[in-house]
C-alpha cells in the first residue's frame, strides 16, 4: 500500500452524539403521543446515554421560542415543561409563569424529577417513583372519565 500523506479522519464532529441517542431505535410517534409520555421519558431519562448532550441541544434550539413551536418529549421532558422551564420562552399575558427550579425541590415530587431532568442530573428512585404513581393516576383518571362519558360520546363541555 502507498502511502498518500493524508491522515484518516477520526476528529468528533459536533453532532456525533445523535448516533448513540437511545431514541434512534424507537417509533417516532412514542416521543408525540400525549398519551405515552412516560414510556417516551423511560426511554430518554432512563436508557439513553447521551441525554445530556440531547438536553443542551434542545435548550439551544428553542431557546425564547413560544409554547406553540415546541411539540414532543426531548431529553425526558415533554414541550410544555421545557416551555415552562425556558426563562427566555415568548409568553401571553394569560400564560403561566416560567417554572423557577432552585434545587431545593424535596425529591419525590413532579417538579423535583423536572430539577432534575432540566439541570441534566441522574433521576433517584424517590423522584421516578413519584414519576411511576404519577402516571399510573393520569392513567386511571382518564380511564375513569372515559368510562363516564360512554363510548363515541363527547365529553360534555362547560357553559360559557
Amino acid at each position: 500500500m502507498t502511502y498518500t500523506g493524508s491522515t484518516p479522519d477520526t476528529a468528533a464532529r459536533p453532532l456525533d452524539w445523535m448516533a448513540r441517542m437511545a431514541c434512534r431505535d424507537e417509533d417516532p410517534d412514542l416521543f408525540f403521543d400525549k398519551t405515552k409520555t412516560h414510556e417516551a421519558r423511560l426511554v430518554c431519562a432512563v436508557r439513553c446515554t447521551v441525554r445530556a448532550e440531547c438536553l443542551a441541544n434542545v435548550k439551544a434550539a428553542e431557546r425564547g421560542t413560544p409554547r406553540a413551536y415546541r411539540d414532543g418529549v426531548a431529553a425526558g421532558l415533554a414541550h410544555n415543561e421545557r416551555w415552562r422551564l425556558d426563562l427566555d420562552a415568548t409568553r401571553g399575558k394569560d400564560d403561566p409563569a416560567p417554572l423557577i427550579l432552585d434545587g431545593t425541590e424535596p425529591c419525590g415530587t413532579h417538579n423535583a424529577l423536572l430539577g432534575h431532568l432540566w439541570r441534566g442530573e441522574r433521576i433517584d428512585p424517590e423522584c421516578w417513583s413519584a414519576e411511576v404513581r404519577r402516571d399510573r393516576l393520569d392513567r386511571v383518571t382518564a380511564a375513569r372519565r372515559d368510562e363516564e362519558d360512554g363510548p363515541g360520546e363527547e365529553p360534555l363541555k362547560a357553559a360559557s
